[in-house]
C-alpha cells in the first residue's frame, strides 16, 4: 500500500508506518499510536538497513522510553540514524536518558537533500539554524510572540504552535529546527523567495488581532481565528507597499534627527541615535538662539510604531517654532505643551529637556518635563544629576503644567561635559536588573577626561551594551553628549 508517495511497511490498528527513500536515505513516518508492537516492529525492523535512516515520528502520540531506546540502540551500530522533526515528547525522553546527542536532528524531511547524504544534509542544517539564530538575534521583529509566547512568522504573519520562547531569550534548539520546518514546509512567503519582515506596524496589526481573540476565544473563535489569517496571508503581497511607506518614513524621520551635528563654537557635539523598530519616538535638536545663545532639547514619546513617530515629529516641530519665539524658557515650553496638547488628546505624552546655554556668560538654564535628569561632569572633578521638576508634555492642558514647571540654572566652564539622554538608557536590560543611573554615571565618570564628545559617548554605549550582552533592547536609545569648549 502506497502512502503520501512511500509504501506501507507496518500498520496496525491506526498505527501505520511509511518508508519514502531519498537517495540512499530510507525516511521511516510513523504515524497513530505509540504500542508495544510498534516498538518491536521497530527493534527488528531497523537492524536490516545498509542505509541511513531519517525516523519521522512527528505524527506518533504517545511515545515512551522502550520505543525511545530501540532508536538509540540503531543509532550504535554502522549506519547512521537521525530524527527528523522529533516532538517534544521524544526530546524529553532522550533529556531524562541524558542521549540527546546521540541522535542527529533535522527540521524537517525537506531538510534532507535529496542525494540522500546525511553528513551533507546535517552540515547544511547547521548552517541555516545558525543564520537563523542570527536573524532572530539582530532583528526583534523575528521575535514577535502573542500572549502565549507563541511565534508570529516574521515573514508571513502565521502562528506556529510549536514555537514558544520569551523575547528576551530567543527560540532554543527545538524551537529553532521548528521555525525552519515551518518556512520550509508551510511558510508561502518564504517559498515565493521572501527574506525581509513584514513591517512591525503589519506584524503589531496581526499580534493585537491575535491576542485579542484569544482573550475570550473557544473552539468555534480558534476556527474562525485560522481562517482570517488565512485571508490576511493571502495579502502578504499587497504588504510591499506599506513596507515601501514605512522604510520611506524612516529615512524622512533620520532626516529630520541631527545624528551628526554641526559643531559649535560653544561645545563639541555628539549623538547616539539607535530606534527600537523602524522608526522612533526619541527625537532631539539643536538651536542658534538670538543673543548668540544655543539651544539643545531632547524628548521621547510614550509607545512606539509609526503613530509615535508622527507624535515626534510634531513635537520636534513644535520645539523648533515656539524656540524662535522672543520669552522665557518657561514661555517656550507652555506653549509647545498647549500645541501638542491640542494632538495628543490624553492619548499618548511626551518627556524632554530644553536647555539654553549662553555662549558669552556659559550659564545654562533649563527645564525638565518628566524627563530623566541630565547629567553634569565636572572638568574639576565630580559628576551631578541636575534637578528640576516638571510634568511631561500632554498631561495637562495648561495651568497645571505651566505651573509645575522648574527653571534652573546652572554656570558652566569650559571643559565641563554635559550629557542628556532618554530613558531607554537606563532601562536597557531585564526588568529585574536595568542598566540604572547608578551604572550609567559611573560609566560616564570613567570616560577618557580628555576625550571627545565622540569618546564619551562610545564609552558609555559600550558599557550599556556590555551590560545588555544577549539580551534585548526594550526601548528606543537616544544620547547627546556636549563637552564645553
Amino acid at each position: 500500500m502506497n502512502s503520501g508517495g512511500g509504501r506501507s511497511v507496518f500498520a496496525d490498528a491506526g498505527t501505520q508506518v511509511v518508508q519514502l527513500d531519498r537517495g540512499r536515505c530510507a525516511i521511516l513516518r510513523f504515524t497513530g499510536q505509540c504500542t508495544p508492537l510498534l516498538v518491536e516492529w521497530t527493534l527488528k525492523s531497523l537492524r536490516p538497513f545498509k542505509t541511513p535512516v531519517a525516523i519521522n515520528a512527528r505524527e506518533l502520540s504517545g511515545i515512551d522510553a522502550p520505543f525511545v531506546q530501540a532508536l538509540l540502540d540503531h543509532a550504535g551500530r554502522k549506519h547512521p540514524i537521525a530524527l527528523v522533526s522529533p516532538p517534544a515528547a521524544m526530546i524529553d525522553l532522550l533529556d531524562q536518558m541524558a542521549a540527546r546527542e546521540k541522535i542527529p536532528m533535522f527540521s524537517g524531511e525537506e531538510a534532507i537533500q535529496e542525494n540522500g547524504s546525511l553528513p551533507d544534509s546535517l552540515a547544511q542544517e547547521r548552517l541555516a539554524l545558525q543564520e537563523l539564530y542570527s536573524r532572530f538575534k539582530i532583528n526583534p521583529l523575528w521575535r514577535k510572540v502573542d500572549q502565549d509566547q507563541t511565534w508570529l512568522c516574521a515573514l508571513c504573519g502565521l502562528e506556529v504552535d510549536d514555537v514558544r520562547f520569551w523575547p528576551a531569550k530567543g527560540p532554543e534548539a527545538a524551537s529553532l529546527r521548528n521555525v525552519r520546518r515551518h518556512l520550509m514546509a508551510d511558510c508561502m512567503a518564504w517559498k515565493a523567495g521572501r527574506q525581509q519582515p513584514l513591517p512591525a506596524s503589519v506584524l503589531d496589526q496581526f499580534l493585537t488581532e491575535v491576542n485579542a481573540r484569544k482573550a475570550s476565544e473557544d473552539a468555534e473563535r480558534k476556527k474562525k481565528l485560522s481562517q482570517e489569517i488565512e485571508t490576511l496571508q493571502s495579502r502578504v503581497n499587497d504588504m510591499q507597499e506599506i513596507e515601501r511607506s514605512v522604510n520611506q518614513a524612516q529615512r524622512r524621520q533620520l532626516h529630520l534627527i541631527p545624528v551628526d551635528p554641526a559643531p559649535d563654537e560653544i561645545a563639541d557635539i555628539a549623538v547616539i541615535y539607535r530606534p527600537l523598530q523602524a522608526v522612533s519616538g526619541d527625537f532631539l535638536d539643536f538651536y542658534s538662539l538670538e543673543d548668540n545663545r544655543f539651544g539643545v532639547a531632547i524628548g521621547d514619546v510614550s509607545g512606539h510604531g509609526v503613530e509615535t513617530a508622527i507624535v515626534m515629529g510634531m513635537a520636534k516641530m513644535a520645539f523648533r517654532v515656539r524656540s524662535q519665539a522672543i520669552g522665557s524658557l518657561r514661555d517656550l515650553m507652555t506653549y509647545a505643551n498647549h500645541d501638542l496638547f491640542l494632538e495628543l488628546r490624553r492619548t499618548a505624552f511626551i518627556t524632554g529637556v530644553f536647555a539654553i546655554i549662553d555662549r558669552d556668560t556659559y550659564q545654562m538654564t533649563y527645564i525638565r518635563a518628566g524627563h530623566p535628569k541630565p547629567l553634569l561632569k565636572r572638568k574639576k572633578g565630580g559628576c551631578v544629576e541636575l534637578e528640576g521638576q516638571g510634568l511631561p508634555f500632554g498631561v495637562d492642558k495648561g495651568p497645571r503644567f505651566s505651573a509645575g514647571l522648574e527653571e534652573q540654572a546652572v554656570d558652566l566652564e569650559p571643559g565641563d561635559i554635559l550629557l542628556l539622554y532618554t530613558d531607554g538608557v537606563i532601562e536597557a536590560g531585564p526588568a529585574t536588573a536595568q542598566f540604572g543611573v547608578e551604572r550609567l554615571i559611573e560609566a560616564f565618570q570613567q570616560a577618557p577626561a580628555d576625550g571627545t564628545a565622540r569618546v564619551v559617548l562610545k564609552h558609555i554605549a559600550d558599557a550599556v551594551d556590555a551590560f545588555v550582552g544577549q539580551g534585548v533592547m526594550g526601548d528606543d536609545v537616544t544620547l547627546i553628549c556636549l563637552k564645553l569648549k
